[in-house]
């Protein structure tokens, strides 16, 4: 009996030691999975100064950040664009403008939910296509700034840094850590949600496309701090196609859209 007592016992503290064991190499492994998640501390902006300068100026954030975009001199109707659309950002309003094939119209678009964005002008930004596939290449010029553009890389790191840590593979995202917290980051095919960083201006923020004639009706979002938020900003850029502006009854159902379905985004 003494003999079975001492094997059990010697069985007992050798499991005990097996489990100790374990459990000490989970949370290592625990450990270097977090560290490997965590993309520790944000770079510093390189040049303040200028990213202040286009705070207020969607010109000068065109001419400053996106110079290999906009390499030609304004006429005098590109500069009313940017007026308008600076306009309508900081301060609110709807307006519809036309301006010939080629002229920049999507380009500007897209330079304008980019600065609304950063700048935190802009919680919610929503870009519209004349068709699905449309949207989504607005969306992907706008990633490719983010993820590319060294300039905006080096004034807004906030934005950029913990996207360009993905290198590409946006199952990272998911983990993304800054000190231990979630940077939260979707980027995907039809969203950008830009990371969520204390003190950044654009924590949480996040620009959506859509077809004009697609899902358009209750877009919202919850915040990492408990909010729910909904579109403060839709830009449609070229909404009508080729075969869509000859028809008479596509004209009329595009035009409710607008009227209607992305008026209403802003909710009540």
């Amino acid at each position: 009996k003494r003999l079975r007592k001492l094997a059990a016992d010697a069985e007992k503290a050798a499991g005990g030691k097996y489990e100790s064991h374990k459990e000490r190499i989970a949370a290592e492994q625990r450990e270097q999975s977090a560290q490997g998640r965590d993309i520790g501390t944000l770079p510093a902006v390189v040049n303040p100064d200028r990213r202040e300068a286009c705070r207020l100026s969607l010109q000068a954030f065109c001419e400053t950040y996106l110079s290999q975009r906009f390499f030609m001199s304004w006429s005098s109707d590109h500069i009313k664009v940017l007026s308008k659309l600076q306009s309508c950002v900081i301060s609110g309003g709807i307006f519809a403008l036309a301006m010939p094939r080629g002229s920049g119209k999507t380009a500007i678009a897209e330079a304008a939910a980019l600065w609304a964005i950063l700048y935190g002008h802009r919680r919610f930004v929503v870009l519209i296509g004349a068709t699905d596939e449309a949207a989504l290449e607005l969306l992907d010029s706008i990633k490719m700034a983010v993820e590319t553009n060294d300039l905006i890389g080096e004034d807004f790191p906030e934005a950029c840094f913990p996207v360009r840590e993905m290198e590409g593979i946006n199952n990272r995202a998911g983990g993304q850590t800054i000190g231990g917290e979630r940077t939260r980051i979707t980027w995907t095919a039809d969203e950008a949600v830009f990371p969520t960083v204390k003190g950044s201006l654009c924590s949480g923020s996040r620009i959506r496309v859509a077809g004009i004639l697609g899902r358009l009706r209750g877009m919202k979002a919850a915040t990492a701090d408990g909010q729910t938020i909904r579109p403060d900003f839709a830009i449609p850029d070229d909404p009508q196609t080729d075969t869509s502006a000859v028809s008479l009854p596509d004209i009329t159902k595009r035009e409710r859209r607008l009227r209607g379905a992305i008026k209403g985004l802003a909710g009540p």
